[in-house]
């Protein structure tokens, strides 16, 4: 069954409901921040995200959203005007379903996007693999074109949550909890990233993991986004 996380936005029931009887793996999030985590621990196959018009908070939740996934991305909006589409396209939406719209019609659609989403690699492998860099989760190794990186076990676990979702901002609440099981005061994440962080760039020569300001950290896929990218935000000097 397909995956979708609905970004509730209106004070009725939603399409959550009718998805799920239409046989969808439905998760439902009413705030930013809970969609953002949900992103990285549902790993959906698709977002929708109900909204009154196409403007404003909505569009600043499809931005964050479109940082952090490549997934087909939905909005399912009232009547807009076509300026108001336009700049939804523009923050990364690959569709817009403007209301009113047949139950049968949004399921055509939405299964339509589903069909461009390559079925799930198998997760099974003990190996992630992000450029030159190649974590065996089995050994507990990483390595950098060949080169063994020594790390302690809390770097080595926040270099695979964040290898994992490469390419992907992955929030901090989302690395606390699966460090330590719950949350706590992730100033100690910062350093961790920050030592993390030196400890790669010292073999690659590049800093590959990025601090998304307020939100979490992103592990650069894409050598020529590493390139291109400057990273300006503030960071506790690593240890």
């Amino acid at each position: 069954m397909s995956r979708v996380l609905v970004v509730e936005g209106g004070p009725g029931p939603g399409v959550s409901g009718r998805l799920a009887r239409e046989g969808f793996t439905v998760l439902t999030a009413r705030e930013r921040s809970e969609a953002l985590e949900s992103v990285v621990s549902f790993r959906p196959q698709l977002v929708l995200i109900e909204a009154p018009v196409p403007r404003g908070r909505s569009l600043d939740t499809c931005r964050v959203l479109r940082s952090a996934t490549t997934v087909p991305m939905v909005l399912l909006s009232g009547p807009c005007t076509e300026r108001d589409a336009l700049a939804a396209f523009g923050v990364g939406l690959d569709s817009l379903v403007v209301e009113p719209v047949g139950h049968h019609e949004l399921v055509a659609r939405l299964r339509a996007l589903l069909r461009r989403v390559p079925l799930d690699s198998a997760t099974t492998h003990d190996q992630l693999v992000v450029g030159p860099i190649v974590l065996d989760r089995a050994r507990r190794e990483l390595r950098i074109t060949g080169v063994l990186v020594p790390m302690p076990r809390r770097e080595f676990d926040i270099a695979e949550v964040l290898m994992r979702e490469a390419g992907r901002v992955v929030p901090r609440s989302v690395l606390v909890r699966e460090l330590w099981g719950s949350m706590r005061d992730t100033k100690s994440l910062d350093v961790q990233v920050g030592r993390l962080r030196a400890r790669l760039a010292a073999i690659e020569g590049i800093r590959r993991i990025l601090t998304v300001r307020g939100v979490g950290f992103r592990l650069l896929a894409d050598d020529l986004e590493i390139d291109l990218t400057t990273d300006t935000c503030d960071e506790p000097a690593p240890a």
